[in-house]
């Protein structure tokens, strides 16, 4: 089982949400953590990065094999979570 760290920007995405989606993600980030190569590899510009589905939002993670981490740098809708990603990544 890997370990998860979160992004100060995704402790803030996790914090501003209902209670009931926090339950949702927080089952995600388990599913990740036992088997990380269940979210889907996101191209282009932001190689290197995974997007884990859960319900209408989407984790995005990086893999640190070496180390045995995970570490989620965002959490959010899945209509502009790809945007604000693609953003900070440039």
């Amino acid at each position: 089982m890997y370990s998860v760290k979160f992004t100060k920007e995704a402790t803030d995405n996790i914090a501003a949400l209902p209670v009931k989606k926090k339950r949702q993600i927080r089952d995600g980030i388990q599913r990740i953590a036992e088997d990380p190569s269940l979210g889907k590899c996101l191209t282009k510009r932001l190689t290197g990065l995974y997007s884990y589905r859960s319900g209408d939002y989407r984790i995005i993670y990086k893999i640190l094999h070496q180390q045995i981490l995970i570490i989620v740098l965002a959490i959010g809708h899945r209509k502009d979570i790809y945007k604000k990603v693609s953003k900070k990544a440039l």
